[in-house]
């Protein structure tokens, strides 16, 4: 079929539609990581079958068998032990989850690639890049197992932060490609946007601050650092430790908790000063809207990981990760919106 065809309005609302699907499969795949690293079923699988491992243990059998094999590691070894069949069951199924919706990712994206490259509905252009996403996203499956077998490690109990690090962010650059894809497909020419050009730097700068944030949060998230909050000992109050900032920055307890603490305050005063300086110059209502949006989102971040803090609830600590995520995907779409600005 001819180019037209598939750069039509119809086509391009399909596929961006379908990226969008698939961006928020990505958000809730944060959700289930987060619970499964923080409820510490991370490590209840112990191989990667990218195939055979889509089926979950079928009859007592394949569950003891499952079960046997972790007891072999530390974590059960160290903190686990005496635990039950039933027990491992809870472990298991959060983790099951997490990797079966990522297989089911896989097909979201490469079965509507191939029908939507083959019926021309899809930009040619467009199917080299997403073909490239779906082998980043089976790599990202690799970092993910490169990252569980660190807690098999002698006397861990739980995996590398570093490697989970790597693969929360290896998660952030498929959603933030996906979901920019996503807006250019549905809106393929910049709106120009005359007198925005500082305010394009100043929420790239703010989208910035807020990936350093986020990478702060990957390492209390890592050494669990909601059960670590302790004000007797100032960890976690706000206050820099005893000999900041050479306290251990990837080391340190109180040291990683402070330095989120601190790129979280440096992330929100940038994101508040988009939304007001947005507000200040009137611009066309997507970008004030946009830009009110993020300013109600850090706000409501901020609450989240103080309460997910002091109240040492899991849930809140999943929620409080989810909205960050929410947070940097709503930058990206004011920045895709401001693209076109100009000074």
């Amino acid at each position: 079929m001819p180019q037209t065809t598939a750069a039509s309005p119809q086509n391009r609302r399909l596929v961006a539609l379908w990226l969008f699907v698939l961006a928020f499969m990505i958000w809730i795949m944060v959700g289930i990581g987060g619970y499964t690293r923080d409820s510490g079923s991370g490590l209840s699988i112990m191989n990667w079958d990218p195939i055979i491992g889509a089926l979950p243990p079928m009859n007592d059998d394949a569950w003891n068998k499952l079960f046997a094999l972790y007891k072999t590691i530390p974590q059960y070894q160290l903190l686990h032990q005496g635990m039950d069949l039933s027990g491992f069951k809870q472990l298991f199924w959060p983790e099951y989850i997490h990797r079966l919706w990522g297989r089911l990712m896989g097909v979201v994206l490469l079965v509507p690639l191939i029908g939507f490259a083959v019926t021309g509905r899809l930009e040619k252009r467009l199917i080299p890049w997403l073909g490239l996403l779906f082998v980043l996203g089976g790599l990202q499956g690799f970092i993910g197992w490169f990252m569980v077998s660190s807690g098999f490690f002698p006397d861990s109990t739980a995996v590398e932060p570093w490697r989970l690090s790597l693969h929360f962010f290896g998660a952030m650059f498929l959603l933030c490609a996906v979901l920019w894809t996503a807006l250019t497909v549905q809106s393929p020419e910049p709106a120009r946007h005359p007198g925005c050009k500082g305010l394009k730097r100043l929420t790239l700068l703010a989208f910035v601050l807020l990936l350093l944030a986020m990478f702060g949060g990957t390492f209390v998230s890592g050494i669990h650092g909601i059960d670590a909050f302790n004000p007797a000992q100032n960890i976690g109050t706000g206050q820099p430790p005893a000999n900041w900032p050479m306290s251990g920055i990837f080391t340190d307890t109180a040291t990683i908790i402070f330095d989120h603490q601190l790129l979280a305050v440096f992330a929100t005063i940038a994101i508040l000063t988009v939304t007001v300086q947005t507000i200040r110059h009137e611009p066309p209502a997507p970008v004030r809207d946009a830009a009110a949006l993020v300013g109600l989102l850090v706000i409501l971040q901020f609450v989240l990981g103080v309460t997910a803090l002091v109240s040492k609830m899991i849930d809140v600590g999943v929620i409080h990760q989810m909205n960050a995520v929410l947070l940097l995907c709503a930058l990206l779409a004011l920045l895709h919106r401001l693209r076109g600005a100009t000074a």
